[in-house]
């Protein structure tokens, strides 16, 4: 069989295309779901703020007061607590989704395809020349 040069340049080319394409996606995707986290982050932060700001007035009415006000304070302080957690593990959890995984499966399906496809294409010129050459000298590589 024979392999056209050319055609094997162009193949290469539409592969680094596809692998550059899914290389794209994937970071739109990333950046997606890294600016979920930030979200997520960023309230956590908020109640994590009032969290600090509650327990400074817990300690200072638990300090002055010792009455039922504080017990309010506390639960308060208490739920403010949870949601802090609660938005804090949804920031901790990154995993790559579906899409993002499947995008770097096929850049690196094409990125191989294509190196294969180039190294067949560097070689071609190569086998070309060595064949003249063997017949051009009566069918010998070696020069006498």
């Amino acid at each position: 069989m024979h392999w056209d040069a050319g055609a094997a340049v162009v193949r290469s080319l539409s592969l680094l295309k596809i692998a550059a394409e899914a290389e794209v996606l994937r970071y739109r995707c990333m950046a997606a779901r890294q600016g979920r986290r930030a979200a997520f982050g960023a309230v956590a932060l908020v109640f994590m703020l009032a969290v600090l700001a509650l327990g400074e007035v817990a300690a200072w009415l638990a300090l002055c007061l010792r009455f039922a006000a504080i017990e309010a304070t506390l639960i308060l302080l208490g739920i403010n607590l949870v949601i802090a957690i609660t938005f804090g593990l949804l920031a901790a959890r990154s995993s790559p989704g579906h899409a993002e995984r499947e995008a770097l499966r096929v850049r690196q399906q094409s990125l191989d395809a294509a190196r294969g496809m180039l190294s067949l294409a560097a070689l071609v010129p190569v086998g070309n020349t060595l064949l003249r050459h063997w017949r051009n000298n009566g069918r010998s590589l070696v020069r006498r």
